[in-house]
């Protein structure tokens, strides 16, 4: 499987990861083979990357959790956001019973979160929030919290933003950099969201926190309340490292997207001024360096795909070299190394 730009994908290739809709429907099933119909259809919906793979083994991996749930999770979190805007009365059993879903995938298996979403910018809000429900029970289940904690964290973190339902469109939607007064209200979503989950059926006032939180930093830099240090929940300073490495990785409109080891680097710069030094570990214990997909350099100056990603060892598929075609596994301390990622 690689991570490949739109345009250097050619007819006849297998799509190796399900592309979601906004509300959770599959656009394109994964396995399905790419027509020249399709890939204009993708380039007219913004896609800019697909995973793909050219032989069926290529299809095979295990997602952090499954696909089923996943697109369930999608579903559910536009529904609770998009009844959030309209004000109506919000019903969290479908969030909630995702939640239980998330936390069972998670705690059955050990995995890193090794594969990044096919997103763009109708999708985002919802998808981003599934990521980081996903990263941040993985990271809690790292840290060895017990099931019932990890659905409080989970909760919360799947829907630490959905107090930008409560900011005007407008500003949610705007093409350039906000004002100074747009940028002010959009520091309120996090209190507009404690608000709406702080007394929310079977939604614990903990989890309420994290979505109040989740944009404070260690120094008090941060809003709505420059919270500092221990005023800072264990749960929210993991949503916030979580939300801050999707948003660096997933292509936001105004920044340039980061590759895994690029983003990690810049949160780890961020430490201790931004944020917890143990929480920045634990992260980088629970994400892939260079995840499924990625083609990097080794440092026999061949080149190298990334088939796989555990705890013990990356699995690399030779690209070039008298070794092309085979694959090996890379622990921590074996004399052949990633170099650097090169696409």
């Amino acid at each position: 499987m690689r991570y490949l730009p739109l345009d250097e994908i050619k007819e006849g290739m297998f799509l190796a990861r399900s592309i979601f809709g906004e509300d959770g429907r599959t656009l394109l099933a994964k396995g399905a083979k790419l027509t020249k119909g399709y890939l204009q259809k993708l380039q007219v919906l913004n896609y800019t990357h697909l995973f793909i793979g050219d032989r069926k083994e290529d299809l095979d991996f295990k997602d952090p959790i499954n696909e089923q749930i996943y697109s369930q999770a999608i579903g559910a979190v536009r529904e609770i956001f998009l009844d959030a805007a309209k004000q109506q009365t919000l019903e969290f059993k479908t969030v909630l019973d995702v939640v239980d879903f998330m936390v069972d995938e998670v705690m059955d298996e050990d995995l890193l979160y090794n594969i990044f979403d096919l997103r763009n910018h109708d999708n985002y809000t919802y998808l981003h929030s599934v990521s980081v429900g996903t990263i941040a029970t993985i990271m809690g289940k790292n840290w060895g919290l017990g099931r019932s904690d990890l659905k409080e964290l989970a909760a919360g973190a799947l829907l630490h933003d959905i107090g930008k339902m409560c900011v005007a469109e407008p500003i949610l939607k705007k093409e350039g950099l906000l004002t100074k007064e747009e940028y002010e209200q959009m520091c309120f979503h996090p209190k507009y969201g404690f608000e709406l989950l702080r007394s929310a059926p079977g939604v614990s006032l903990l989890s309420a926190h994290v979505a109040y939180q989740h944009h404070e930093r260690e120094d008090g830099s941060g809003y709505p309340r420059g919270l500092a240090e221990d005023q800072i929940h264990l749960y929210a300073k993991i949503v916030m490292a979580a939300d801050s490495y999707d948003a660096m990785t997933s292509g936001r409109r105004y920044s340039r997207t980061l590759w895994s080891h690029e983003a990690l680097a810049q949160l780890a710069a961020d430490v201790p001024e931004k944020y917890d030094p143990e929480i920045i570990t634990l992260l980088a214990q629970s994400v892939a360096l260079y995840p499924i997909g990625s083609v990097v350099l080794l440092n026999n100056l061949e080149v190298g795909l990334v088939t796989d990603v555990n705890r013990a060892d990356i699995k690399i598929e030779f690209l070039t070299g008298e070794a092309k075609g085979q694959i090996v596994a890379l622990a921590p301390n074996a004399l052949l190394k990633i170099v650097r990622r090169l696409s």
